[in-house]
């Protein structure tokens, strides 16, 4: 009850924030490949399947996610159905208790009106905002990763055993959200803080982190452990060891890449954080010391993992919206505003505003401009499907030119009127966006392939793509379980025990599975099926071996997507 009163004001804001501008438009488009799609087609098959020990794609077991977050998935789907709404929903509610938890942390750490700041600035920067209208996986791994380091700041001032326990139970939750690098980020963090500190851990403290972070963490593995083997442990830490070693599906980017990614994904708390990231802010605030490792932590130990995704720094974005906070109330406190850093917001949000507009403007009025003048026919074909338009959807991107005039004229005299204005422009400018215009670049994107799985989803049919990978068919066209009885699940059998000498999909290496997916598109071609099969594939990559295949047509070939049918005799 003290909780809620006394954060009452924040609770009743973010709610308000959330239904008017998250819960209201997370739903108005479909979910896009890859993530979100991979992620709630596990979730919607452990519905199917009433198989919740076990993350599965293509009801195949998937080795490189624990199950806590497909699990809350399952839940939003039991109670809005299988939908993107219901895909993004756990996310969306993020954007009411991370803001809230930020205000109570930084109330705590300093006073509300910091609170206040910290928790406003965050879900004003672009990419907080963004991924909470997601379905992917690192908003709650990076809470869990958070909660973990601020309560073990906290008991290196206190001592309590309590604190050690809510710091292992956070890190728990964080390992069984997306694995052990978790627990290795609160490890890092903490270590670094304590060296740099010259202070200790006495071992039965350490031995009683460990013990909390095995028992929240671990009945699921061991459980997985005896019902599968050891397979399942070996290709979790193989695939954990190759996100490190090399790219994993071709994201290979240069080693700057998260340091950019940062900068400009956290505008505008990034700017103000700037200075703050390589020295202390005199702020006087002994979290800021362990927030500047936590970010360096991140950046550092994603720099050296080979594979660059974009929301692997992520975790970056709450100790970079603190640092920037610090810089924002010295600010409300008197300090000058920089020139540079408000002429520097003023420009840079009028020139994202000014090429989103021109974009848009293009493709909504000048698509047969832009058709001409693009040489590649893929594109060509993606860009000839229709969209429907209203035609004033390119003003939309104005409101970065209305967020960015926030900086330049009332920031310094009305700062948190300004800071709770800018918010609600960039909510407003995301909802906008995902009512009126993301929808139409989904359906360019993917578009033509999801409508064709949709329209087959109650079709007793076997599905597959050819020449790139997606799971947009699996969640689409609800593929379902293969019986015991189904002539595919029968040759799969067959061709692992003649071609591979193995019982199991699990004992096949990722070479092997690839060699197993040629035979069985070669059966699913000339084989004896006992259903209608459909082959997906992209028409910028002429597939010969479906090309050649006399006994199938195609049904559809529109937005880049070709559809291949092979009807039962």
């Amino acid at each position: 009850m003290n909780f809620l009163k006394n954060n009452l004001k924040p609770i009743l804001f973010y709610t308000f924030y959330a239904c008017l501008l998250m819960f209201s438009t997370i739903g108005d488009f479909n979910l896009f490949d890859w993530d979100e799609i991979n992620f709630a087609e596990s979730s919607r098959e452990m519905l199917v399947s009433n198989n919740f020990s076990q993350v599965m794609i293509n009801f195949e077991p998937f080795h490189e996610k624990p199950p806590l977050f497909f699990w809350l998935q399952v839940l939003s789907f039991k109670i809005f159905g299988v939908s993107s709404f219901a895909a993004r929903f756990p996310n969306a509610l993020l954007s009411i208790i991370i803001p809230v938890l930020l205000f109570k942390i930084g109330s705590q750490i300093k006073n509300t009106t910091f609170g206040w700041i910290w928790s406003i600035i965050f879900i004003a920067g672009f990419l907080p905002n963004l991924y909470f209208r997601t379905g992917i996986i690192d908003p709650y791994f990076n809470l869990f990763i958070f909660l973990s380091i601020y309560f073990f700041f906290i008991y290196s001032k206190s001592h309590h055993l309590k604190h050690v326990f809510l710091s292992s139970f956070f890190a728990g939750l964080a390992i069984l959200t997306k694995g052990p690098v978790g627990l290795l980020i609160v490890l890092l963090s903490c270590f670094i803080y304590q060296i740099l500190n010259n202070k200790k851990v006495p071992l039965k403290h350490v031995f009683l982190f460990f013990v909390m972070v095995v028992l929240v963490s671990s009945p699921w593995y061991f459980f997985e452990l005896l019902n599968k083997g050891p397979w399942f442990i070996v290709e979790f830490l193989q695939y954990q060891i190759e996100l490190f070693s090399h790219p994993v599906a071709g994201h290979q980017q240069p080693i700057y890449y998260h340091f950019v990614i940062v900068l400009i994904g956290c505008l505008p708390f990034s700017f103000f954080a700037f200075k703050n990231a390589f020295i202390d802010s005199g702020s006087g605030i002994p979290f800021e010391k362990m927030m500047r490792i936590v970010l360096w932590v991140v950046l550092i130990l994603f720099t050296i993992v080979t594979t660059k995704i974009v929301h692997y720094s992520s975790m970056a974005y709450l100790p970079l919206s603190f640092l920037g906070s610090i810089e924002i109330y010295k600010l409300y406190s008197g300090k000058s505003f920089n020139r540079f850093l408000k002429y520097s917001l003023f420009i840079i949000g009028v020139f994202i505003g000014i090429i989103l507009m021109l974009s848009f403007y293009v493709l909504i009025h000048k698509k047969d401009f832009l058709i001409n003048s693009i040489n590649d026919l893929y594109i060509q074909n993606l860009l000839d499907v229709e969209l429907y338009w209203f035609g004033w959807e390119w003003i939309i991107p104005s409101l970065f030119i209305l967020g960015s005039f926030i900086w330049l004229t009332i920031f310094k005299s009305k700062i948190l009127f300004s800071l709770f204005s800018y918010s609600l422009i960039i909510g407003l400018l995301f909802s906008l966006l995902s009512k009126f215009i993301v929808p139409n670049v989904e359906n360019l994107i993917q578009g033509s392939a999801v409508s064709f799985f949709r329209e087959i989803s109650n079709e007793k049919k076997y599905l597959t793509t050819v020449g790139y990978k997606s799971y947009a068919h699996y969640f689409y066209s609800e593929l379902d379980e293969l019986k015991l009885t189904d002539s595919l699940y029968i040759k799969k059998n067959d061709i692992l025990r003649y071609n591979f000498e193995s019982n199991s999909l699990n004992d096949l290496d990722r070479k092997e599975k690839s060699r197993l997916n040629s035979h069985i598109l070669s059966w699913l071609i000339n084989g004896e099926v006992d259903r209608v099969v459909y082959f997906a594939t992209k028409n910028n990559k002429p597939i010969k071996q479906l090309e050649n295949a006399k006994n199938l047509e195609v049904v559809k070939n529109l937005g880049g997507y070709k559809i291949y049918k092979r009807q039962l005799k």
